[in-house]
């Protein structure tokens, strides 16, 4: 399943289950076409590095979405998670592209919580 080859790119960061209400989260999403989102507004790849060291430094969390994650990934969706990893950043996979469930470490869409 993609999402076990996913997590197998980001060994050097945390997976994480949803933080506390406190953590700031950055929710990103990569669409089939390549587009990426943050907090559901389109962004670049440069805006998006620079987003992830705030984000970083306010020891914020990522949760990611990416469309039909069934087939390969577009280029975009792995400079994506290149980038979480050199910022060194929590992520929490998510099935649903309204990031209401997470992918647990065995794979499983699981709820999150609100």
């Amino acid at each position: 399943m993609i999402w076990k080859m996913l997590a197998g790119l980001v060994l050097a960061v945390v997976m994480v289950c949803p933080g506390s209400a406190a953590e700031r989260v950055a929710k990103i999403a990569v669409l089939s076409s390549g587009a990426v989102q943050l907090d559901g507004r389109p962004t670049t790849l440069p805006a998006l590095d620079e987003e992830l060291g705030k984000l970083k430094a306010d020891n914020g969390v990522v949760w990611y979405h990416r469309q039909n994650p069934a087939s390969e990934p577009p280029p975009q969706g792995m400079a994506v998670i290149q980038m979480i990893i050199k910022h060194q950043l929590p992520v929490s996979m998510s099935a649903k592209p309204d990031f209401s469930d997470y992918v647990d470490d065995k794979g499983v869409s699981r709820p999150r919580p609100r």
